[in-house]
């Protein structure tokens, strides 16, 4: 084979593998999209999560998602809690504390009980915030490499592993470097709910702790529209 030959097949391969790579990303942003619709179901819905923290009491919080990049959490327990809520607008949050004044800014990024954020409450949309850099094959799935839209959002990465379908299994996140792994999530406990399996239990392990391990259980799902006044800051006080 001459030389010129050689240079041709090598450059018509590395054309190929370009367009390859660029059809298995935009794969990657349609199942990431289908991720997203198994974790939450549609852009408007209600549940109920117990959070079990690695010490301490569990704490329960009833949280409702509006056009997927808004949320609500409201503390229903410990008493000690409740009342408290949380209020997710794209990537602004605040906090009111019943008896203060007023709600206050708070950071996504702020944990709130064992290595649970508020950003893990109260947002479901990996997609909203995250753009697919890279797509791998990985055994009977894909594993998603996630880059952050803005800087304001939680986490900078996340290398999200789903299987065929889209399902989504384990998360690992990363700090803005990408090298250090600051936690991974395990989607577990699948069930039938509104009409398709979803996962019922979230197991984050946190490996700035000691790989500690912090459980989300998630219940009584609702296909559901909360009304758009709840989500203004100044209205906190009054729900």
């Amino acid at each position: 084979m001459t030389k010129s030959r050689a240079k041709t097949i090598l450059s018509a391969f590395l054309l190929a593998l370009a367009f390859a790579s660029k059809a298995l990303t935009a794969d990657g942003t349609a199942l990431l999209e289908k991720a997203d619709n198994i974790r939450g179901p549609g852009p408007n819905f209600s549940f109920v999560s117990e959070i079990q923290p690695p010490e301490g009491s569990p704490v329960e919080v009833s949280v409702s998602v509006r056009e997927n990049t808004k949320g609500l959490v409201r503390y229903t327990r410990p008493a000690k809690l409740a009342g408290r809520t949380i209020l997710y607008l794209d990537q602004n949050m605040w906090i009111y504390i019943p008896g203060t004044g007023r709600a206050l800014r708070i950071s996504p990024q702020q944990r709130l009980h064992g290595a649970v954020s508020h950003a893990d409450i109260a947002r479901t949309a990996y997609s909203s915030d995250y753009v697919v850099e890279k797509t791998k094959v990985a055994g009977n799935g894909y594993i998603f490499e996630l880059k952050a839209r803005t800087r304001s959002v939680a986490y900078h990465r996340i290398n999200l592993t789903v299987d065929k379908s889209g399902a989504p299994q384990v998360a690992v996140f990363h700090a803005r470097s990408g090298d250090r792994k600051l936690k991974s999530a395990y989607f577990e406990g699948y069930r039938n709910v509104l009409g398709m399996k979803r996962p019922a239990r979230l197991r984050i392990v946190d490996h700035l702790d000691g790989d500690a391990v912090t459980i989300m259980i998630y219940r009584e799902f609702e296909d559901s529209t909360a009304p758009a006044a709840w989500f203004q800051p100044n209205q906190l006080r009054r729900l």
